[in-house]
């Protein structure tokens, strides 16, 4: 029913791609950032309701008991088992002693999310948050951490091992030493961010390719720019759901994030927007390199 380009290497039908380790990621997921506390069964109870089955969480987020608790509780309303759920954490690499504190929160998340596996876990940063970005000591801390991911892996508790935020230079550096690639790379991405480099490479490499902050924090100069106000105007469509679509009928992974349900389920209504070809490309054209989130992982070194 979605008039999505033949073209992409997707399910229409099922709305998910195919990541190197075998597993299917839906390419629609609900970003919890900023969802806590009281907040979360509300926006978990509207998500399943409207169709999610990807759950996209981080330490940083301080919301996986919350989470964890609210999937427990209202999945079997829904008739969704755990097989059914796509649940993805991420964290930065700690300052010290990496390996053993990347394990530890790896057993904390499953602890927190009530699971006895991961489907995916991200290295959310390519060094610590108590390092500098040229710190001669984030390329190792990279290494370690990716090394004792991949050991989780081969004990059953993650099922794919991804990264965020990192350029091309960070993931070639895992061919030294990873078993296998990185089977994704959350970074962000809208029409004035396009990162037709990463992306590229990403594709060549068989990296799925996932959007944060499809909305750029509704920067004024992307929400109303003109191309956009006109194809929504034509569609009938928010500019909100213009912009998760683009990205989508290109066959990129979007993790919208609202702590509104109402939003959460009109989110959802981005699987029946399609974008012919000229309008995808319209929008890429006003590309001007610009990031609107303070994560700015091609300063680390």
């Amino acid at each position: 029913s979605h008039q999505l380009l033949s073209s992409l290497p997707f399910s229409s039908s099922r709305m998910t791609s195919k990541l190197r380790t075998g597993f299917s990621i839906p390419l629609v997921g609900l970003g919890t950032y900023k969802i806590v506390g009281d907040d979360v069964r509300p926006c978990v109870d509207a998500a399943l309701k409207a169709g999610y089955r990807l759950f996209d969480t981080a330490k940083y987020y301080k919301n996986e008991p919350e989470l964890g608790a609210a999937l427990e509780e209202l999945t079997p309303q829904y008739g969704v088992k755990r097989e059914d759920l796509f649940l993805t954490t991420k964290f930065f690499p700690d300052k010290e002693n990496v390996a053993e504190g990347a394990r530890e929160k790896v057993e904390e998340s499953l602890k927190n999310l009530r699971t006895d596996y991961l489907d995916m876990v991200m290295i959310h940063y390519p060094k610590s948050d108590f390092r500098e970005n040229e710190d001669p000591e984030n390329k190792q801390a990279r290494k370690d951490i990716y090394l004792e991911l991949e050991k989780l892996k081969a004990e059953g508790k993650i099922r794919s091992v991804g990264v965020s935020n990192y350029e091309v230079r960070h993931i070639e550096e895992i061919k030294e030493y990873g078993k296998e690639m990185p089977v994704a790379n959350q970074v962000e991405y809208h029409p004035h961010f396009t990162r037709q480099e990463l992306k590229d490479y990403c594709k060549k490499e068989g990296i799925f390719f996932q959007a944060f902050s499809s909305l750029g924090r509704q920067e004024p100069a992307l929400i109303n720019d003109t191309d956009l106000v006109s194809i929504a105007k034509e569609k009938g469509v928010s500019v909100q759901l213009v912009l998760l679509a683009w990205a989508l009928n290109q066959g990129v992974g979007i993790v919208p994030k609202s702590a509104s349900p109402q939003r959460i389920i009109d989110n959802w209504k981005v699987v029946d927007v399609s974008l012919t070809e000229e309008e995808i490309a319209r929008l890429a054209s006003k590309n001007l390199g610009q990031h609107y989130i303070r994560c700015t992982g091609w300063l680390v070194q």
